[in-house]
């Protein structure tokens, strides 16, 4: 194999020669590095000549530490474990997808879920009843104005067996493994205040019909061979549409109907069903907060979900930052005939949902609409302009992929569930930078997804275990990287006991005094915790010293002011001191520096306070105690 250094020299060589006539120039000779592993590549550019394509292997060699932009991977640092992609079998999708002829049916199926030759989605989402993207508006126990069936003796599950549980079941023979999650958008309307699937809010007289709604639900589909790895107690429960099913559930409504009534009646029915709360925007991450505050809550939900249409994704980092113990899922955004640039919505759909995503902490990227016509159809309500995932042309049936299926791609043709994000630092340049986003896969294989958000080309390098390869994204291309094995023929010093002197982001406190969160410029983005002042501390519950204990600490801090001292001391705020750094003015709150001292760490796990003295105002991205 060629050296890329060796490559790039030739090339300049060449262009040298081809400058001067009278000057003929011989490359020397560079010693050839030996093979590592081979990397696979995909690749989508903004002038859509690379859609999802296959592009010829790379190769790793040894890291001669060349000032290439680099975007280092460390699978020794773990975060959540996902779930996978996709988007939503609504109504609309089902239902287009049923009328393609067979062979059709299949061959777009495959592109869907099949993972070796299509996007490979792995997750779903199913609305329970109606939604806007529904040809008509229904539940599953429809009554007349008036009435009521409190033991739900009308339940029927009749319009989803026409094309719905068809369609998944098609897609279950391609990815037997995919999971489904399901979100009502309404309960029936003789359940709520207006009596009706448009606006109102559930009765609380109703609570435990509703509760056994859902399981009713969910068994009526086990006895068609289909399951459901977790619900949601209400899509978007703080908007009340007024075409379209829509249900206001407000964040203590929502605790009290998810502790008292449907986590008892799942458990109650034999069901190990996940409760995800909220499932609404990020501009509102208050609620999920204020939801999880609720102890008993807390204790029946497995997590939260949001979604795109408001705010900021760092939101979902406030909420995992105060609740770290409880899953962060993302499950709806929608792409739109508002927004027809490929190459903008590229850029978009990578940083803000494929990246921006799982670094800050989802187990799942979902969009909306698996499938819709060319005029955003068919819908009863809501969305005049939503976009499918794929179009099926209402004259002739054609497919036509969009660009959420690319983006989507490029997760799914690498990850696989069960896969744990692990480190990736973006790389910032002065008209934006390189992002990224590195997962390890449960065989041991990694994926690296990367956007070049510039607007000029630009080469750099992956480096894994201290062996690199470089590539050149085009400005505003994303790529996905996938290789296996360690990637050096020097390897890697033996690991510690598993979870033992593991990097320690600052946000990932149990608990704190005076301390705020904030955006993070520095390797690995995210948050870093500052605001501080003299007394101010973070509590770390459970953090491992190994068998030995630890005798260095390294910090992550910047200071734009005077600095201080940080002192780690274990079991209490008064308790002995195991680690003392001094803090000086870095020149910037986002400048970072790392300041490594001494360590007096006991062996095994220990409960710590990170205590912030004379501080004027320390920043701390993250701590790393080693032997």
């Amino acid at each position: 194999m060629l050296n890329p250094l060796k490559s790039a020299l030739a090339v300049l060589t060449l262009s040298l020669t081809l400058s001067s006539c009278t000057q003929t120039t011989v490359p020397p000779v560079v010693p050839e590095i030996p093979r590592a592993s081979a990397v696979k590549m995909w690749l989508t550019t903004g002038d859509q000549s690379k859609l999802l394509s296959s592009e010829p292997e790379l190769h790793f060699s040894r890291d001669g530490g060349e000032t290439f932009p680099t975007i280092t991977v460390d699978s020794s640092h773990t975060y959540q474990q996902m779930e996978g992609v996709g988007a939503a079998f609504t109504d609309s999708s089902a239902y287009l997808i049923s009328k393609l002829p067979a062979a059709d049916q299949q061959k777009l199926l495959k592109d869907l879920f099949d993972h070796q030759t299509g996007a490979g989605f792995d997750y779903m989402r199913l609305p329970i009843g109606a939604s806007d993207f529904s040809l008509k508006h229904y539940s599953f126990n429809d009554l007349d104005k008036g009435q009521t069936d409190p033991e739900l003796k009308k339940f029927s599950i009749a319009h989803d067996q026409e094309y719905i549980i068809p369609v998944i079941k098609s897609t279950l023979s391609i990815n037997k493994d995919l999971k489904i999650m399901a979100s009502p958008w309404s309960a029936p309307g003789w359940m709520k205040t207006t009596d009706s699937l448009i606006k109102g809010s559930l009765k609380e007289e109703f609570y435990g019909s509703y509760a056994h709604y859902f399981v009713k639900f969910i068994q009526a589909y086990q006895q068609a061979g289909i399951k459901f790895d977790a619900v949601t107690p209400q899509n978007e429960p703080h908007y009340e549409p007024d075409n379209y099913p829509g249900m206001r559930m407000d964040a203590a409504a929502q605790a009290k109907f998810v502790s008292q009534n449907l986590f008892p009646a799942l458990r109650n029915a034999g069901l190990a069903t996940k409760i995800l709360g909220w499932d609404h925007n990020w501009d509102q991450w208050n609620y999920p907060v204020d939801l999880l505050n609720d102890a008993a809550a807390r204790k029946a939900l497995d997590g939260v979900a949001f979604h795109c249409y408001g705010g900021d994704v760092a939101a979902q980092s406030q909420v995992h930052d105060t609740f770290p113990g409880k899953s962060i899922y993302f499950t709806e955004c929608s792409g739109g005939y508002w927004a027809n640039n490929f190459g903008d919505n590229l850029k978009w759909n990578a940083t803000n949902l494929l990246i921006g995503a799982p670094r800050n902490w989802a187990k799942t990227v979902l969009l909306w609409n698996l499938a819709l016509d060319e005029k955003g159809a068919p819908h009863t309500g809501g969305c005049d302009n939503c976009r499918g995932v794929v179009t099926i042309r209402s004259d002739n049936q054609q497919i036509e992929k969009n660009v959420e299926y690319y983006v989507l791609g490029h997760y799914g043709k690498a990850v696989r569930p069960g896969a744990y994000r692990i480190d990736s630092n973006t790389y910032n340049t002065p008209s934006s930078g390189l992002q990224s986003v590195a997962f390890q896969n449960p065989d041991g294989s990694k994926a690296l997804i990367a956007l070049n958000n510039t607007s000029d080309s630009l080469t750099f390098k992956v480096k894994d275990h201290g062996a690199s390869f470089y590539t050149t994204l085009p400005a505003g291309a994303v790529a996905t990287f996938k290789w296996t094995g360690e990637d050096s023929d020097t390897p890697p010093p033996p690991a510690p006991a598993k979870d033992a002197f593991k990097r320690v982001e600052a946000e990932g406190f149990s608990s704190m005094k005076g301390i705020e969160t904030e955006a993070c410029s520095d390797e690995g983005a995210g948050l870093d915790v500052g605001h501080t002042d003299d007394g101010d501390f973070l509590v770390f519950d459970r953090i491992d010293f190994g068998a030995s204990g630890a005798t260095s600490a390294q910090f992550r801090v910047a200071s734009g002011w005077n600095g201080g001292t940080i002192e780690v001391h274990t079991d209490s705020v008064d308790g002995p001191v195991i680690a003392t750094a001094q803090v000086v003015n870095t020149g910037g709150w986002q400048n970072w520096q790392t300041v490594t001292v001494p360590a007096t760490a006991p062996a095994g796990v220990k409960k710590i306070y990170v205590v912030f003295k004379k501080a004027e105002g320390i920043n701390i991205n993250w701590f790393q105690f080693s032997k």
